[in-house]
């Protein structure tokens, strides 16, 4: 007897022990938006490719039908795939591409789960940007975007991302490696996952949609909204595994703005990556401080940043001189505004550079008339040291261009790439026998007696060999980067390295405006580029990148509308819509 009631003991004590186990693994009936962040997965990993088995730019061959979510993270960039791209028709072609991804934000409001049938009813509300960036080659039309919704078990998989048709190849040559292409050529292949069996719910991508999605759940049950980054939630460990994504800290995004990837061909992460490796202080270090220090009014920093500036290099650009002097001015200093007021006349640069109305002080300054005589000797000087021969050959290139580029005499763009190709051979040899046309070989440019001008009047000859891509552009600027890298040409902050091509900035009827698929966590672009209209001391800056948008349409509402629809308005910049017209 005694050994049955032992028997019997420890089986009561097993039944407990089994039922009390199963009732710790019991499920919630309902959950919040505490329970969903917590079961948030593949943060800023999966982008949404919809059902018509395309990407950001190009269709696809592949045989699973289905949208797909892909793990595009390693995604280089067509340019960085070794793809090529000419005209055919001589016309200027550059072919840019910007990425960026945008959030979502999903709201939870209601979830109840039912365990007798294992049915699970969400319901909320999402929000998303409409403009989100995508690939962005060319203005289209606005369409209706949306966002899925998908609750069941996903598949794993894989993606390719083809060329696609980027470009119009009647009139642009594309070759990938220099092998030709087509819109299936493949440039990467990625991972990926779909869905083949799921509950599935569609809503206008837009402020705060609301949305419902009712199916069955297991322990493998995700929820996901495809778009551009997609929001993924791991339902079926929130409702029968709530141990398994449980985190210290939620990280809630209060917005659903976008993130650059690649802008002007380039990856951000390598551009960050780059300027973090960027130890070494050159001679854009202290330019580029003293300019910072200049949009803050701080002129007396920006003359120390200069003084540091020239003594660790003996020649100067006359942009530099040129902003030191008044620097020097605005501090007060007149004693060193005096001292880089005379390197200009280095630069072969006229007195009457300084009837500027920021001279007028130093003018009346008791020590203007010694300095005036000494500082017409030292320019005349100068002058005399000029290669003139070099001079000489700049203008008759300079001419010729001119006579083909001229607006009232402009030829075909077969002629022009002609004449380009022709010119940048004669330009390549002039600077192989007499070296770089620097400010010391050849003078600065001044006009109007007091206005310096950063670049040098050829450099429209450079700015066209860039437009037209020659043959021959290769070995231009293979001799253009070594002259940057001696210091004879400005090649770092030149003209043509900030014509806009990439930039998330334009200026239209005279306000500025930032694309909505670029960040919004650019306030020193938005100072350099507001500078340029609030310049009355006459600083030579780095006025940022940006596109003027030319006030001549035929359909100036659309052009409105396009703005208003793409773009977010950051400021008012200046009344005079067509201050590009002035030199």
């Amino acid at each position: 007897m005694q050994k049955v009631y032992k028997g019997f003991l420890v089986i009561l004590i097993n039944v407990v022990f089994i039922n009390f186990s199963f009732g710790q693994k019991q499920s919630k009936n309902a959950y919040n938006q505490t329970d969903f962040d917590k079961n948030k997965i593949f943060n800023e990993v999966y982008s949404f490719w919809d059902k018509n088995q395309s990407n950001w730019f190009s269709v696809s061959k592949d045989s699973i039908t289905s949208p797909c979510f892909v793990d595009a993270r390693k995604y280089k960039g067509i340019n960085n795939y070794g793809v090529t791209f000419r005209s055919k028709t001589y016309r200027n072609f550059h072919f840019i591409e910007n990425l960026s991804m945008c959030f979502l934000k999903v709201e939870i409001s209601k979830c109840t789960y039912n365990a007798n049938n294992n049915i699970v009813d969400i319901e909320g509300f999402v929000s998303g940007n409409n403009d989100w960036g995508s690939n962005v080659f060319i203005k289209t039309k606005k369409e209706k975007k949306y966002i899925e919704i998908f609750l069941g078990e996903k598949t794993d998989t894989s993606r390719i991302c083809y060329l696609g048709r980027t470009v119009n190849k009647d009139s642009v040559d594309v070759k990938i490696n220099n092998k030709e292409t087509n819109e299936f050529t493949a440039l990467d292949t990625f991972p990926a996952f779909y869905f083949k069996k799921y509950a599935y719910s569609k809503i206008l991508m837009a402020e705060k949609q609301p949305f419902k999605i009712s199916g069955k759940v297991s322990k493998n049950t995700l929820l996901a909204f495809g778009s551009s980054y997609s929001e993924i939630f791991d339902i079926g460990a929130m409702i029968y595994n709530p141990e398994k994504n449980n985190r210290s800290k939620i990280i809630k995004r209060e917005n659903y703005d976008c993130v650059p990837l690649i802008t002007s061909n380039k990856l951000v992460a390598d551009i960050k990556k780059e300027e973090a490796e960027k130890k070494e202080i050159t001679y854009y270090t202290y330019t580029k401080n003293a300019e910072n220090y200049i949009l803050s009014r701080q002129f007396g920093k920006a003359k120390d940043e200069y003084n540091l500036l020239a003594q660790k290099y003996p020649v100067l650009f006359a942009r530099d001189i040129h902003n030191a002097v008044r620097c020097a001015i605005l501090s007060r200093d007149l004693k060193a505004a005096f001292s880089w007021s005379e390197k200009l006349a280095y630069k072969g640069i006229d007195l009457p550079y300084f009837n500027a109305k920021i001279f007028n002080g130093l003018r009346k300054n008791v020590e203007w008339k010694n300095f005036s005589i000494k500082y017409d000797s030292i320019s005349k000087a100068a002058k005399a040291k000029w290669n003139l021969p070099l001079k000489k050959e700049l203008d008759n290139l300079l001419n010729e261009d001119q006579a083909e580029y001229g607006l009232e005499k402009r030829k075909s763009q077969k002629v022009l790439y002609e004449t380009t190709e022709r010119v940048t051979d004669k330009l390549i040899d002039l600077l192989k026998r007499e070296g770089f046309p620097s400010e010391e070989k050849i003078g600065s440019l001044v006009i109007k007696d007091t206005v310096l001008i950063s670049f040098p009047d050829f450099n429209v000859l450079i700015l066209h060999a860039i437009q037209k891509e020659p043959k021959n552009l290769k070995a231009l600027n293979e001799l253009l980067d070594k002259s940057g890298n001696n210091l004879e040409y400005d090649q770092k902050r030149n003209f043509n390295n900030t014509i806009g091509y990439g930039s998330c900035f334009r200026i239209y009827k005279g306000n500025l405006y930032n694309s909505k698929a670029c960040s919004q966590n650019n306030s020193l672009e938005v100072r350099k580029i507001s500078f340029k209209f609030n310049n009355p001391n006459g600083f030579i800056m780095d006025y940022g990148n940006y596109v003027i948008e030319a006030n001549d349409s035929k359909d100036p509402k659309a052009v409105d509308d396009y703005y208003r629809d793409n773009y977010i308005l950051v400021m008012k910049l200046t009344d005079d819509w067509e201050f590009y017209e002035k030199y």
